[in-house]
């Protein structure tokens, strides 16, 4: 039994020394948790950035082009009458049969343009139409142009029948030019009763049709409408001496400048232009009095930019551009507007070219007011067949690409 009891003893003790002797060689477990990779064989690659090419689109500019024979009428009127006046004189025009001329002119596709753009070439109007440009001699009479108390051209007038059409139909324009004799034929009053026109007084201690006239001028300068020189009291040129021709000229201009200061309205002065219509229609007799009209300067310092001719009737005659051999900025010819004479013009509206527009390139777009590039551009497009020799505006510059060459237009 000891015996049994022995190796039972010694097993015990065998037990002990093993587990105390495995203890010493345990290493504690990791307090962190491990991070595995994840295998490289099922990794998933990152999305490539893709940089788009860039791509160049063309810039283009729209031009305005005149093609043909560039020639257009110019209307002359004088006094507008009421609608039941009878035996009017041939230089009066009813209302109702001015609003008649100018929705026939606007059906056959006509578009009004400026004098000054006319004589300079810069004229342009909506594709499809045809320019033709409109005078009044005898300016500021208040049937051609009285503005009412709300600020507008009254209705019984020829330029608020003028501005009225125009507000219906954008498309035809609005533009007018006035040829003022200072010295007489100036009222833009007569609408009023000569007793309010003469006692009623205004601030300056002024008949109150000197109000009425500074206001008709300063409208007509803020819209569009632009005054000219036709001599102080209407002379004949051919027996005016030409002192007093010299006289005549000056003496309207400063008249005209007087109504302007005294309403605190010198910042107009500097659009006056320099252009004279002969009173009716006669040229001074002599060569010195012909000198005294092309040499005479305004107040300003500018040169005479045309003188205007007139015919009654019997002469009509489409006048020529200043893109045209035949074209005399010291002789421009007009028509005495007539039922007649709106018909001559459609008769003829063939003769006169309708505006085009050309898409001009392709051009780099920084380039696009350049005028040599837009030279260069105009050039490849006519060679291209993309648009046609003639003459270009491009935003107000100007361009005579006819014979084969392109250059930049100089009046």
């Amino acid at each position: 039994m000891f015996s049994k009891n022995r190796n039972s003893i010694v097993a015990i003790l065998l037990l002990t020394l093993l587990i105390s002797g495995c203890a010493k060689n345990i290493v504690p477990a990791a307090t962190t948790t491990p991070t595995f990779a994840a295998p490289t064989d099922t990794a998933v690659p990152p999305t490539p950035t893709v940089t788009p090419t860039a791509t160049d689109v063309p810039y283009y500019v729209d031009a305005t082009v005149w093609t043909g024979e560039i020639n257009a009428p110019i209307l002359i009127y004088h006094y507008f009458g009421r609608d039941n006046e009878e035996d009017i004189p041939t230089t009066w025009t009813r209302f109702k049969d001015f609003e008649k001329h100018l929705q026939q002119l606007y059906d056959n596709g006509f578009s009004l343009v400026p004098l000054s753009s006319w004589l300079d070439g810069t004229f342009i109007v909506p594709e499809g139409r045809k320019p033709f440009v409109l005078t009044i001699d005898d300016f500021w009479r208040s049937d051609q142009i009285y503005v009412d108390d709300d600020g507008t051209p009254s209705p019984y007038s020829g330029i608020g029948i003028l501005w009225r059409f125009s507000q219906e139909h954008p498309d035809f324009g609005f533009a007018a030019s006035g040829f003022s004799n200072m010295g007489d034929k100036f009222f833009s009053d007569t609408l009023l009763p000569a007793e309010q026109r003469y006692i009623r007084v205004s601030a300056d201690n002024s008949p109150i049709w000197r109000d009425r006239l500074s206001a008709a001028m300063v409208w007509a300068l803020e819209n569009g409408i632009t005054p000219y020189n036709h001599l102080f009291t209407h002379p004949k040129l051919d027996i005016t001496m030409p002192q007093d021709i010299q006289y005549q000229l000056a003496e309207n201009d400063r008249v005209t400048r007087f109504y302007l200061t005294r309403v605190g309205r010198e910042d107009l002065i500097p659009t006056l232009g320099n252009i004279i219509a002969l009173p009716f229609g006669i040229w001074p007799a002599t060569p010195s009095g012909v000198q005294v009209l092309k040499n005479y300067k305004n107040p300003e310092g500018l040169p005479v930019a045309a003188i205007m001719e007139a015919y009654n009737l019997d002469a009509a005659t489409l006048t020529p551009s200043v893109f045209s051999e035949d074209f005399d900025r010291f002789k421009i010819n007009r028509i005495t507007a007539s039922d007649s004479m709106i018909q001559f013009i459609i008769d003829h509206k063939e003769e006169i070219p309708s505006a085009l527009t050309c898409r001009v390139g392709p051009i780099e777009e920084e380039k696009a007011n350049d005028q040599q590039a837009l030279r260069a551009a105009i050039a490849a497009s006519i060679t291209s067949g993309n648009c046609p020799e003639g003459v270009y505006n491009i935003n107000g510059v100007v361009f005579d690409a006819r014979g084969g060459t392109v250059e930049i237009f100089q009046p």
